[in-house]
């Protein structure tokens, strides 16, 4: 249905995030980086096709504080070239960022984990003023750079 409203945007009919694609090569090691980092269970976890059936993909989708996660592993050659082709030049999602009530608390959990800060801010929580922000080490996050912010003021 079109809209009458000439001046209407795609923002005016977004309800919300769907989830959000990573390319992984080992769909296995992801999951358990995600369920270390997270504190997954089973019930937030769905693995399509399941593990022992041939296809030329696999998703995982995983239920992240109500955000979806697709991670997505190529097993074909076919496939591979697929989403190998399909390139956001220098773009594509650069990281995700949650806002945590309690930065240190966070970082704290995290470290006992072996879950590094990385990236920009390597030393730990950087306050930028309006927030205090901290990066995860991708080496540890199965290559997704994620970033956590505690607003205050």
């Amino acid at each position: 249905m079109a809209s009458e409203n000439p001046a209407a945007a795609l923002k005016d009919f977004i309800v919300g995030l769907r989830h959000v694609g990573h390319i992984v090569e080992d769909l296995q090691a992801s999951i358990a980086d995600f369920r270390r980092i997270y504190g997954l269970t089973d019930e937030d976890i769905t693995v399509l096709p399941p593990f022992g059936q041939e296809a030329p993909a696999r998703f995982g989708l995983l239920n992240v504080g109500g955000v979806e996660f697709e991670l997505i592993e190529p097993i074909s050659d076919d496939m591979k070239a697929t989403l190998n082709a399909v390139t956001s030049g220098a773009g594509g999602i650069n990281h995700v960022a949650y806002v945590v009530n309690d930065i240190d608390a966070a970082m704290a959990v995290l470290a006992k984990q072996g879950i590094r800060p990385g990236h920009v801010t390597p030393d730990g929580v950087v306050d930028t003023g309006r927030t205090r922000i901290a990066y995860l080490n991708p080496a540890d996050t199965s290559s997704l750079l994620i970033e956590l912010v505690e607003v205050y003021g």
